[in-house]
């Protein structure tokens, strides 16, 4: 008798699992700007490095924004293709520098289109006496 019992509540207890209805939604595209992943730096308030192409022209712009009391910055730009092994760098500006708590960067090469590009940024923030190290990049399509 108790198998019974047990077999029917089973039973129902299925019935009702499996009437339960489910609801899925399509996640909505974002835009760029907003799929960005935020870094908590203890040095650096914003940093940004953008990738634009005005035919097979690169502009790449970096803007660095230092915390209250920041000294100096410095940089290195690269400019890379990216293929199925990994990237190749095409173009690479060393020795790039900014007094104060403010780097701002831009400048334009010429590529060869149909390839996926990456622009990078790796920068060190100086502040009361400590350096930060910093790397933030940017891909786009040269067609």
């Amino acid at each position: 008798m108790k198998k019974k019992i047990l077999a029917m509540l089973l039973t129902v207890s299925m019935m009702f699992s499996i009437s339960v209805p489910a609801f899925a939604t399509i996640k909505p595209a974002t835009s760029k700007e907003n799929s960005e992943i935020h870094v908590s730096w203890v040095n650096t308030d914003t940093a940004t490095a953008t990738l634009n192409f005005s035919g097979d022209c690169a502009d790449c712009s970096s803007i660095i924004h230092g915390k209250d009391g920041s000294s100096r910055i410095t940089a290195t730009a690269l400019l890379k293709r990216v293929n199925s092994n990994g990237t190749t760098t095409v173009k690479a500006w060393t020795g790039l520098s900014a007094s104060g708590d403010t780097f701002y960067f831009d400048r334009q090469y010429y590529v060869a289109s149909g390839y996926t590009y990456e622009f990078e940024i790796n920068a060190q923030v100086y502040r009361n006496g400590k350096v930060e190290y910093i790397s933030v990049s940017d891909r786009d399509y040269c067609g």
